[in-house]
């Protein structure tokens, strides 16, 4: 299939005017702090348009020192104008962006004048940076921080003649930065496109009701006989049903379809309501429900999936029932369906409809679905052939495509740094290639993600979501030199060597887990730390260089804490971990301060994260000398049980590894659960992905339990490292922890590992005799590498 290519740029509307006004004079917007140019507004200006104004006079005044007048055309009393949006002006001279794209904009030098316009809501905006860009040298560089030369005059050749538009009609880096870098960087879509841009911005993407993704448990939260229709339900393997609906029903389709309906009319309802002005929302979410299964195994379903060769044919067939039936109603609207973990192979005899778009969503290795994606490297990248050809192969399938990308890895505890500044150019283009509309990436700085050169890469992306075409070599320089000033050579270097020492590694990235990277070594460290200590030699006491410089350190910092006793091993070590701890600490409190938006409950688990790095719990005997992975504070998070019916959290107890275990207490409950400690205590270890599921499974017989109610180590089982090896505890499976910091993608045969609970057990439920409250309590995990044939510790 052809792609449209959307970006744009023609530099002459008419040649014959190129040629007459060749040897003219160049257009002298401001000169020496002075400006025969006023700014001119159409009659009935947008908000957005209002805002351009504003934002050319502000920049022109602080790049020459010149004062603009901002007037109305009807109030234009001649002279040299800047006119902006819709003008008579602008009409007179073939100029008329009515029928232009809401992103379209010109920019055209006219007798003298110079024409700035384009589509509404944001052509005129999205002009007016183009502008200041071109002709000013105006950088947006990060929220805090802009590059505006300072220039005896701004000039533009008198036969300026360009007119372009974003190539990608989504553009978002899901890490909220704020209004108006946001806009500045010509980002039009917010919060995963659920929260409004305001009209001063231009307005931007927003899905309509009920969310942006992961809809369908919405669409059937008000049927009256949700419960009383099991059939609606998705049919398991194993005849039960399950959360996920049944999406070949015709009855569920139909009230799929009513249920939008709705939803489309109360969207319009209220936009109408409040007067704004704001466009109606365009794209509605039918993407299932979020999970790695939900399959439907009911005779209809499995007839349209032998029909098409996946699963992924069902749930596009169900997009386009709903979206052909809307169509006669609502031929405007785009119904948004997805391919993703279990629906993402290519479906055969069925194309989405042209109201129907499709969001590839490939998540990282760490989850294992397939084919595996290296988030952290290029799509070009050899380890990612197989998610290549996935995407090529939906690509031919359908015209209007999506992507919800990632930067980030999950289920690693800790900070370590990556940079993939190149092959995010890579992605950008390849994805631009293969007809991509709409960019979302997951890229948020929290739930530790705190990596390399983020702001570059935010920059890079940006820039490149405007035109993916442009080499990113001028842009990495550009960025380093105007954001690290006399440091900038010190810190290209630390971004080659980053680059340079994590190509090394074999594996996928975020399935090796720190400790098992083999270039984070002593030498690595060594080498980092001269480069930045270079860099902060090199920034000249200017406090925001310095604090950008050293903002590098802080993955750097938290994985040297991390990985202190086995890198001091290595050879002569120069570094105090008391200081480089009381760094960090001031590293996390100048990043809060710079991006914001950190939880408190985030800032609690950095703070626990940190009193873990700066002194280790001490090894049991038992362990000592040997290999082991050793999950205790931050890194024994047994959270994945959350919204099961047995709460459980972390709580205070001296007796435990840095003070702190993840507890179940009677006093938590009511008594409609009695049996939360009326079991036999029982922990072991499960594979998701293994038929059986249950590996280990050990109970406790009453003795086996210590009377003391003090800590003690249980062997739990031995295992072969998993990307879906899980250990759990308690009956309920409320305690969980997926171990995947025993595996490492980048060897040929996994490890073995034997694993070891530390547990207590409280109470008369476990106790004979026992005054203390009922409680089931773990505070470290242990995972002993183990040879063949060997015995237990």
């Amino acid at each position: 299939m052809k792609h449209l290519v959307p970006f744009l740029v023609l530099f002459s509307w008419f040649a014959a005017d190129r040629s007459a006004s060749a040897a003219a004079p160049p257009l002298v917007l401001a000169r020496d702090r002075h400006s025969e140019f006023a700014i001119v507004l159409g009659a009935c200006p947008s908000e957005a348009e209002r805002f351009a104004a504003e934002e050319l006079a502000a920049f022109l005044q602080r790049g020459t020192g010149a004062e603009l007048p901002i007037v109305a055309e009807s109030e234009y009393s001649g002279g040299r104008g800047i006119f902006l949006g819709p003008t008579a002006l602008a009409a007179k001279h073939g100029m008329d962006a009515a029928d232009w794209g809401e992103e379209e904009w010109g920019v055209r030098a006219v007798d003298g004048q110079l024409i700035v316009t384009g589509g509404r809501p944001r052509g005129t905006l999205y002009g007016v940076y183009e502008l200041l860009e071109r002709v000013g040298g105006v950088r947006f560089l990060d929220a805090q921080t802009e590059h505006v030369p300072r220039r005896d005059a701004w000039t533009v050749p008198a036969d300026l003649s360009l007119r372009g538009q974003p190539a990608f009609s989504r553009r978002e880096i899901g890490w909220t930065r704020g209004q108006p870098f946001e806009v500045r960087c010509r980002m039009n879509s917010c919060s995963n496109a659920w929260r409004e841009i305001e009209a001063k911005y231009g307005y931007g993407v927003k899905y309509g009701s009920p969310y942006t993704t992961h809809t369908h448990h919405r669409y059937v939260a008000d049927w009256p006989d949700l419960f009383d229709q099991p059939e609606f339900f998705a049919l398991t393997q194993h005849g039960r049903r399950d959360t996920q609906v049944c999406m070949s029903h015709p009855e569920v389709r139909r009230r799929f379809g009513v249920a939008l309906r709705r939803y489309i009319d109360k969207d319009r309802r209220a936009i109408q309501d409040a007067g704004t002005g704001a466009p109606f929302p365009r794209y509605y979410s039918l993407v299932p429900d979020d999970g790695s299964s939900g399959k439907c195994y009911c005779e209809r379903c499995l007839a349209l999936a032998d029909r098409h060769g996946s699963y992924a044919g069902i749930v596009l067939d169900f997009a386009n029932a709903i979206a052909e039936d809307l169509a006669r109603e609502h031929p405007d609207v785009v119904l948004v369906t997805s391919a993703y973990t279990y629906y993402r192979d290519i479906p055969r005899g069925i194309r989405p409809r042209e109201n129907v778009m499709v969001r590839i969503a490939q998540l990282g290795a760490e989850f294992n679905t397939a084919p595996k994606r290296d988030t952290l490297r290029s799509m070009l990248h050899p380890l990612n052939a197989g998610a290549r050809a996935e995407w090529e192969a939906w690509s031919k399938l359908g015209s209007r495509l999506d992507v919800h990308d990632y930067w980030g890895p999950w289920g690693q505890q800790m900070v370590w740094p990556y940079v993939n500044v190149r092959g995010t150019a890579e992605t950008v283009r390849f994805y631009h290639e293969h007809g991509l509309q709409h960019f979302f990436v997951e890229a948020s700085l929290s739930s530790h993600r705190f990596y390399s050169f983020p702001d570059l890469q935010y920059y890079v992306g940006a820039r490149l979501l405007l035109d993916p075409r442009q080499p990113v070599e001028p842009l990495i320089d550009e960025f380093l030199t105007l954001y690290y000033g006399p440091a900038a050579a010190a810190m290209r270097r630390l971004l080659e060597y980053l680059e340079r020492r994590q190509a090394e590694e074999s594996g996928m990235l975020a399935t090796v887990p720190p400790h098992s990277r083999a270039y984070l070594d002593r030498a690595f460290f060594l080498q980092t730390d001269a480069l930045l200590g270079e860099a902060e030699s090199k920034a000249g006491g200017d406090p925001a260089v310095m604090a950008r410089v050293r903002q590098e350190r802080l993955p750097l910092d938290e994985t040297m804490l991390f990985l202190w006793d086995a890198l001091a091993h290595q050879g002569d070590w120069p570094f105090s971990r008391q200081a480089v701890a009381d760094r960090l600490e001031g590293l996390y409190a100048a990043a809060y301060v710079k991006y914001g938006g950190r939880s408190e409950a985030r800032v609690a688990a950095d703070r626990a994260r940190l009193a873990y790095l700066r002194e280790l719990p001490p090894l049991p005997p038992r362990f000592a000398g040997r290999r082991i992975v050793d999950l205790c504070g931050p890194l024994l998070t047994l959270a994945s049980g959350a919204g099961r019916p047995v709460p459980r959290g972390r709580a205070a107890d001296s007796e435990a590894a840095l003070g702190q275990a993840w507890r179940i207490e009677d006093h938590v409950w009511t008594e409609s659960r009695p049996a939360h400690h009326e079991r036999p205590p029982e922990f072991g270890l499960s594979d998701t992905l293994q038929t059986p599921k249950f590996l280990v499974r050990r109970v406790l017989q009453p003795s086996e339990i210590p009377a003391d109610e003090q800590y003690h180590w249980h062997y739990v089982g031995r295992m072969q490292a998993t990307p879906t090896m899980y250990f759990y505890a308690h009956h309920s499976w409320v305690f969980d922890q997926r171990l995947l910091a025993a595996y490492n993608a980048a060897l040929p045969e996994q490890k073995h590992y034997d694993a070891y609970l530390s547990l207590k057990l409280e109470g008369p439920a476990y106790v004979n005799g026992s005054t203390r409250r009922n409680a089931f309590s773990i505070d470290r995990l242990i995972l002993v590498e183990t040879g063949p044939g060997e015995p237990p510790l």
